[in-house]
């Protein structure tokens, strides 16, 4: 079991583009099944402070997530093929 703690700060990759798109910085937790809705996605660099604002944030649906490696999540739409 993988717990938020362990997700936070993991870079998050884009997987079409390659492209980074900031850190997991904080996420949004459906309450009748206790699991992840929306992971928050910000902060260009890592920091030791919480600088980052709410309108900084981008908002991924935890159901785009594919991957979630050692270091990094990698996130893209799923296709129905």
């Amino acid at each position: 079991m993988m717990r938020f703690s362990d997700l936070q700060k993991k870079e998050v990759i884009e997987v079409k583009k390659g492209s980074f798109l900031g850190f997991v910085q904080d996420a949004t937790i459906d309450m009748k099944n206790g699991k992840i809705d929306v992971l928050q996605i910000g902060g260009a660099e890592r920091s030791l402070f919480l600088e980052s604002k709410m309108k900084d944030l981008k908002q991924i649906k935890y159901d785009d997530v594919l991957t979630i490696g050692k270091d990094i999540v990698l996130v893209g739409k799923k296709t129905d093929k």
